[in-house]
C-alpha cells in the first residue's frame, strides 16, 4: 500500500464503494446478456428484435425489421462499462491503491462473472482496510486530546523546563548522527 486515506475521505470511500457495488452489479448483468446474445448472433447467426412482425421479442436472422435488442445490449453495456470504470477509479483513487488494483478491478468488467467475484473481493478489502483506518484515526485522535490536555495543565514554567529537556535531547540526538569530521 502506498499511503492510507485521509479521515475526511472515509464517508467519501463508503459512497463510492456502494457506487462501485451497484455498478459492477449492472456490469455484470449486461455482460451475461452481451456474452448470449454473441452466442445468439456469431453461433445462431440470429439477432434478438423486439416489436417486429414475428411478435414482442423474437430471434430473427440478421435483418431485423423492429427494434433491434441485439445492437442496444452492446451499446448500453459499452456505455456503462465507462460508468463501472469511473466507479472503479473512485474506490481506486479514495484507498490510495497500487496501479494494479485498479487494473484488476478494470479486468472484473471484461471477463463474464468476474464482475461479481471482484466485487465481493474488493468489497470486503475496502470495509477491512477501512475499519482499520478508523481504528487508528481514533487513537490518533485521542493521543493528541491527551496531548492537548497535558499542554493545557502545564504552567509556563514546567513549559519552559520541557522545551529546554527537549532541545538537549534533539542535540543530543544529532551528535551522535552526524559524522565525525
Amino acid at each position: 500500500m502506498t499511503d492510507q486515506p485521509r479521515p475526511e475521505d472515509f464517508p467519501r470511500i463508503r459512497r463510492a464503494l456502494r457506487f462501485y457495488q451497484v455498478t459492477a452489479y449492472i456490469t455484470g448483468v449486461l455482460l451475461l446478456l452481451l456474452t448470449i446474445e454473441m452466442v445468439f448472433k456469431y453461433a445462431l447467426l440470429v439477432e434478438i428484435e423486439a416489436f417486429g412482425p414475428f411478435g414482442p421479442l423474437a430471434l430473427v436472422p440478421e435483418v431485423t425489421t423492429g427494434l433491434n435488442l441485439s445492437r442496444w445490449i452492446l451499446i448500453v453495456h459499452g456505455w456503462f462499462y465507462v460508468v463501472y470504470l469511473v466507479a472503479c477509479y473512485l474506490i481506486w483513487q479514495l484507498m490510495r491503491w497500487p496501479l494494479w488494483y485498479l487494473l484488476a478491478l478494470a479486468a472484473g468488467g471484461v471477463v463474464p462473472f468476474m464482475s461479481f467475484v471482484t466485487e465481493v473481493i474488493m468489497a470486503r478489502k475496502v470495509r477491512r482496510e477501512l475499519e482499520g483506518f478508523e481504528a487508528k484515526a481514533a487513537e490518533t485522535a485521542n493521543e493528541d486530546d491527551e496531548l492537548r490536555a497535558v499542554e493545557a495543565s502545564l504552567t509556563p514554567e514546567e513549559r519552559a523546563e520541557l522545551d529546554a529537556s527537549v532541545a538537549a535531547q534533539v542535540a543530543a540526538r544529532r551528535r551522535d548522527v552526524e559524522p565525525p569530521r
